[in-house]
């Protein structure tokens, strides 16, 4: 080999090592999200792996307690969507390092489009309707519906008609539509986000509104990239794919 082609082979070389390592390294972040944010999620999740092709987000959606329960198990998390109060209680045994507020969450009566079953909240205590809430040891959505039913002087009523406990939003849902049950108690974005449901308000002196936020767990692995994803959802695309679920967007 002549030196000339010699001392053009070292500058490509070098030329290569230095291009690869300019070069972003790939990423994986790992979300955990409360069930009835799945639809915001993922939007966000598309368009943050196109506008960063080095990072893959791989999501995990069920009620909050669940995932909390998960991340403490396997000690594992990038970002958690949740309550404040979801936020809160791992704040408090120092899993969080920040968290940022996004939306709220607006309890309401899901009802089939058109059914005219139930129409207020009286309407769930009559003889032969069919409820399902959230199991509330699981999650907000069950422990928020628990406690506006027991601030109802229907509640006896209520309670009787009570019968399904469902694992997730998603579950609920599905049993609605087929119609095995008249109605849920569970955020109002479930409806707006599905045009076959429709929202009953639940009346002004029980109901509750929940703040949702993402956080950081102590868990990560990443935590520059995760503080990256967290400014990308509180921003103005995140807030946008909020918006488009039916959330109500809450300013920092």
């Amino acid at each position: 080999m002549s030196k000339t082609l010699f001392a053009l082979f070292i500058i490509l070389s070098l030329a290569a090592m230095v291009l690869s390592g300019c070069a972003p390294q790939p990423v994986i972040l790992e979300v955990y999200a409360g069930d009835s944010m799945k639809k915001p999620v993922l939007e966000i999740k598309g368009l943050y792996e196109e506008q960063h092709p080095n990072v893959t987000i791989n999501c995990s959606f069920a009620a909050s307690k669940t995932l909390e329960e998960t991340m403490r198990a396997i000690q594992q998390g990038d970002i958690y969507i949740a309550t404040l109060q979801d936020v809160e209680r791992m704040k408090q045994n120092g899993l969080i390092l920040e968290s940022q507020p996004l939306a709220t969450l607006t309890p309401a009566i899901i009802v089939r489009k058109g059914d005219k079953t139930v129409k207020s909240w009286d309407d769930l205590a009559r003889d032969g309707v069919r409820i399902s809430i959230l199991t509330p040891e699981l999650g907000a959505a069950g422990s928020l519906a628990k406690k506006i039913i027991g601030k109802s002087p229907l509640k006896d009523s209520i309670e009787a008609n009570i019968i399904a406990l469902a694992a997730t939003p998603s579950e609920m849902t599905e049993l609605l539509l087929k119609n095995e049950v008249d109605a849920l108690i569970i955020w109002d974005s479930i409806a707006k986000s599905n045009p076959k449901l429709e929202a009953v308000q639940i009346p002004a002196d029980i109901t509750e509104i929940l703040e949702m936020w993402i956080a950081i767990p102590s868990y990560t692995a990443s935590e520059k990239d995760a503080s990256a994803f967290v400014e990308f959802v509180a921003g103005a695309e995140g807030k946008q794919a909020f918006k488009n679920a039916g959330f109500s967007i809450l300013e920092k």
